[in-house]
């Protein structure tokens, strides 16, 4: 094995560290412009304060969603750069996650109507709803599981993925506009 001199080993330290910096600056961006359009977004939704925690959430997930991706990409392109092959990596991430992707269709399903859940408003917290038998006010939602508390005090946790049908108590109905024709 050759031994490196000083230059030798920054010179090889640089690309990385260039890399790293890079990721940073891109996972600060994306923060900006999550902030950014959470806030054009609560502007713009100012008059309907029930989206306002639905707004958020969905942000915070993308947010979180970018910074995984640059996180990912930063440290294959260091593993790259220092000469690591990061074929049999990926490849191994791929079996990987066609092992995790079949043995958690169920989480996936759960989090999947979670989404539907909060993107089309179906109920939000403090809500008095009926799913199925269960029937109570909502005390918490994640992405997963949708958490009911009956009148007796007891607590359902509800996988979002089991929720077919849901009848909200609360939201009042609908009615017709009527128009009265001037006399």
């Amino acid at each position: 094995m050759r031994e490196l001199s000083w230059l030798q080993v920054i010179a090889l330290l640089v690309k990385p560290v260039f890399i790293v910096i890079l990721a940073i600056l891109g996972q600060r961006l994306s923060v900006a412009g999550f902030r950014s359009l959470e806030t054009r977004l609560l502007q713009r939704w100012a008059a309907v304060p029930e989206r306002k925690g639905r707004i958020h959430t969905l942000v915070q997930l993308g947010q979180h969603t970018v910074n995984v991706v640059i996180v990912t990409i930063a440290l294959l392109m260091v593993l790259h750069t220092l000469g690591i092959n990061i074929l049999p990596l990926l490849t191994g991430a791929g079996v990987l996650g066609l092992a995790l992707s079949l043995g958690t269709q169920t989480l996936v399903r759960d989090l999947i109507n979670g989404v539907f859940i909060l993107l089309e408003g179906q109920f939000e917290l403090g809500d008095t709803i009926q799913v199925g038998d269960h029937v109570g006010v909502v005390e918490q939602m994640t992405l997963r599981v949708t958490h009911l508390r009956d009148e007796k005090g007891n607590l359902h946790i509800l996988p979002n993925g089991d929720i077919r049908m849901v009848i909200n108590l609360t939201k009042p109905r609908q009615t017709g506009v009527s128009i009265q024709e001037p006399e």
